[in-house]
């Protein structure tokens, strides 16, 4: 019985020991992701954030090791494909993972208050968001006339940002879009272009293939 409880404990701070440590550093904490991700395709899952007593530590406050802005797919869960849990990521979630001010607003609180070291935009294939601005650019008589234009317009920003050497205009969409906004978190001011600067936390792009369940890093 010793043992098994010996065992149980040691599940449950592995748990969490990403969300807690306050000094993890940024590759330490890519580093997890990517060992998560390898875990999460071989479907090999861990069961995280079901146990009462890391419900109630969290209940006292978060220190998620990454913050993930990804797209808000319902195929595309951070948790599920890092093989995280409860107080691991800081997730914001849109449509065509883009970027405003509320968002970079929420990236520095994780930032500044939460002490998050990594921060990750991630796309993923076969996204409506971008779809839907790659039809919109190849068919501009098709008028787009309701809020979803406020996506697509950021989405064709990117693409013309960028300027990718890609033929294929849906990969070319989705990179630059990846691209253009960890190049935008990465310049914002004050807060992330600092920590930036300062080595105190790192931007990076991925992709998420739907089929595969795999993160590409780029």
């Amino acid at each position: 019985m010793k043992y098994i409880l010996s065992i149980a404990l040691l599940c449950c701070f592995s748990t969490f020991a990403l969300s807690q440590e306050h000094s993890h550093a940024p590759d330490s904490v890519l580093t997890s992701l990517k060992m998560g991700n390898s875990e999460f395709v071989a479907g090999k899952f861990d069961v995280h954030g079901v146990d009462p007593q890391l419900r109630n530590e969290l209940s006292k406050g978060q220190h998620p090791g990454a913050v993930v802005l990804t797209c808000a797919d319902s195929r595309v869960s951070p948790e599920l494909i890092f093989n995280k849990g409860l107080g691991d990521l800081f997730v914001i979630r849109v449509a065509g993972n883009v970027t405003n001010d509320d968002i970079i607003a929420s990236i520095e609180y994780a930032v500044e208050h939460l002490h998050s070291s990594l921060v990750v935009v991630m796309g993923h294939t076969n996204c409506g968001a971008i779809g839907a601005a790659v039809s919109d650019l190849q068919d501009p008589s098709a008028k787009i006339d309701n809020h979803v234009r406020s996506l697509t317009d950021k989405i064709q920003t990117a693409i013309r940002a960028e300027n990718l050497n890609e033929s294929d205009l849906s990969r070319k969409a989705l990179l630059s879009n990846v691209m253009y906004n960890v190049n935008l978190l990465s310049e914002s001011r004050p807060v992330l272009a600092e920590a930036v600067k300062h080595g105190e936390i790192k931007i990076v792009g991925a992709v998420y293939d739907l089929a595969t369940g795999k993160v590409n890093w780029l």
